[in-house]
């Protein structure tokens, strides 16, 4: 009996030999068209397609990332740009987007994708892509502000997208918590990864927090916000919802130096 993965002279030609004449060569072109026709197909299906896209935002950017180490300075010069510090962030206001597309080494991103890749499909298929969409930028724009304001953190950098994708988990839990599901496993979940990385250093805690926050209360808008716009359609809610958020938590943002210095000058009459 001939080997069928080999190019031996007796025998048919292998499914893994170039000579089998029942192989077939897809062209560029072929192939191009055929994943437009699965990403339309999915697209029309709420499939991951938005998840799909920030992942390999993240990818090429940590891409981006790896490749200054190889330039003197230019790693650190990159990281300083934007990443978020926030006391920089006043002059460097990207720093609170840019920042969620960064991450600190390999397993930080294989984890963080990972997370987005199974929270982010479940989610995108209720909320639909630009929802989705809305979602995890306000939830990351929420883990920002929240690390920007908070007090001691001032030179202290952060990365990931984490904040974002713990805002996820906010609007599945409330979601979870409207149609009566069982929540045991993620509760589990996020205790393991949300709460216990409080009494741990090196991790930016704050972000995971107000991103669940943002995440659970822009969600509860969604289901529960005002009679009149209940009817609407979800992209709707998500833009007036997700805007007014966001224009709450730049507000907070902008106004914290002016109280915090307010304060500062009340208690100590400077």
């Amino acid at each position: 009996m001939a080997n069928p993965f080999t190019r031996g002279s007796s025998g048919p030609a292998g499914p893994w030999d170039p000579r089998n004449p029942n192989k077939t060569h897809e062209s560029m072109t072929q192939s191009w068209q055929r994943f437009a026709r699965q990403w339309s197909n999915n697209w029309r299906m709420n499939g991951p397609n938005i998840t799909i896209v920030l992942i390999a935002i993240n990818v090429v950017v940590f891409a981006v990332q790896v490749l200054t180490r190889f330039i003197p300075g230019g790693y650190s010069a990159f990281m300083s740009l934007f990443s978020l510090i926030p006391s920089m962030s006043y002059t460097h206001p990207w720093m609170l987007v840019t920042s969620g597309f960064l991450h600190a080494n390999f397993l930080h991103i294989l984890m963080n994708m990972l997370t987005l890749y199974v929270v982010g499909r479940e989610l995108e298929k209720l909320l639909g892509h630009w929802a989705f969409l809305g979602m995890y930028m306000v939830s990351l724009l929420g883990g920002s502000v929240l690390y920007a304001v908070w007090p001691s953190l001032a030179y202290s950098s952060a990365v990931g997208a984490s904040g974002a994708i713990y805002g996820l988990f906010g609007a599945m839990l409330t979601v979870y918590r409207q149609l009566g599901t069982q929540m045991r496993s993620m509760t589990l979940f996020l205790f393991f990864f949300l709460i216990l990385p409080i009494f741990f250093g090196n991790i930016a805690w704050q972000a995971h927090i107000g991103g669940f926050i943002t995440g659970a209360i822009l969600s509860t808008l969604m289901m529960n916000g005002l009679r009149g716009l209940k009817s609407a359609s979800i992209n709707k809610r998500m833009a007036i919802y997700g805007s007014l958020c966001a224009i709450i938590l730049i507000a907070v943002w902008i106004l914290y130096p002016l109280v915090a210095r307010a304060l500062m000058a009340a208690m100590f009459g400077q």
